[in-house]
């Protein structure tokens, strides 16, 4: 059976060539996951930075996202992001979460913590998000 949630990214570009997965979502916050494999790691042997910055900009800006089932999906692009990187991974299940900070008219603030298989935090960042036309918060959209 497929998960309805998990495949609204599982299959779009990059998060399908990252195996990276939605696993929760609610209004202002989401949960996802990345099975680490041969692909997400560098030369080193670690998990690649670049795995990380593009974990913390899914769940950062899918914070700001929230659709429930039947309402028409919601958009947006990625003004900026800031990252750290906390703890060198190699292999396990990633844990990703992000939150929404705080929203404006045309765009908001969110911040993302991907964790290790111990629930240590291996990255962290925040980023700003404009809602694309129509995909700002219902509170805001013009009837």
């Amino acid at each position: 059976m497929t998960d309805p949630l998990a495949s609204t990214y599982r299959d779009v570009g990059l998060f399908g060539l990252l195996g990276l997965e939605l696993t929760h979502s609610q209004d202002g916050s989401v949960t996802g996951r990345l099975v680490i494999d041969p692909r997400h790691r560098n030369r080193a042997g670690y998990v690649h930075g670049g795995v990380f910055c593009t974990m913390i900009d899914f769940a950062a800006c899918a914070a700001g996202l929230h659709s429930e089932p039947g309402e028409a999906a919601r958009y947006a692009v990625t003004l900026s992001l800031t990252t750290q990187f906390t703890k060198a991974v190699v292999d396990g299940v990633l844990r990703v979460e992000g939150r929404l900070v705080s929203a404006g008219r045309k765009s908001y603030t969110a911040e993302a913590h991907v964790y290790d298989d111990h629930g240590a935090i291996a990255a962290h960042g925040i980023g700003t998000f404009q809602w694309r036309p129509g995909s700002e918060p219902r509170s805001q959209m013009q009837t």
